[in-house]
């Protein structure tokens, strides 16, 4: 019976599905020689999505824990190492799409901090336009508001979005073509009154 206690110049003998089935088995150290074997490719590849963002390092972390709990769903229909890339990549899109819906909410949020450059008139415009954002989404009716929220934010396909909703693939087709539309209505509709300029005449000093 394989063990992997050996040196580490005789691991690079076994496979990564012996080392899989030795961790499956309880010998774990086989697990961190698995992970030696293929985290640079995959830390490298999270570097490349995320253009050098210092979450990469946290992410690349995650990637292992996944691996660990999931292992034994690996089912050898393609190699470790592409299997380990998309636990990496759908990781990293759920990362982003969080990114995203953070933005979102800052925008659409009543306290946005104007930046030290913006004029008032500047300053005044922005938080006219996120409370108009803020307002025609949160207008939609709930059924259409949630459709647009995890198609546009959280980019679900409308299979996920169906199974996350528990409705039918046209149901949620149906819902987001509404709901767009309702969108794209209400931007329309809604047009805040531009800020008036504020400026001072010169005031003539009277000679005594």
């Amino acid at each position: 019976m394989m063990t992997c206690t050996a040196n580490t110049g005789s691991l690079a003998l076994f496979s990564d599905r012996d080392l899989i089935r030795l961790t499956l088995g309880g010998q774990t150290d086989c697990f961190t020689a698995l992970m030696d074997r293929h985290l640079s490719a995959i830390s490298r590849c999270i570097g490349f999505m995320l253009h050098g963002n210092a979450a990469a390092e946290d992410l690349t972390q995650e990637v292992v824990l996944k691996a660990w709990r999931f292992l034994s769903a690996f089912r050898a229909e393609s190699s470790f190492r592409t299997w380990l890339t998309r636990v990496a990549i759908n990781e990293v899109r759920q990362f982003q799409r969080r990114e995203r819906a953070s933005r979102f909410q800052e925008l659409s949020g009543p306290d946005v901090l104007a930046s030290p450059d913006e004029s008032p008139y500047e300053c005044f415009a922005r938080t006219q336009r996120s409370e108009a954002v803020r307002a025609v989404v949160t207008s939609l009716p709930p059924r259409y508001r949630e459709v647009v929220m995890l198609r546009e934010l959280e980019e679900l396909s409308m299979l996920e979005i169906a199974e996350r909703l528990r409705c039918t693939v046209p149901a949620v087709k149906s819902r987001l073509f509404r709901g767009r539309s309702m969108l794209l209505a209400g931007f329309r509709n809604h047009r805040p009154q531009p800020a008036k300029r504020i400026t001072r005449r010169p005031q003539l000093r009277t000679l005594a």
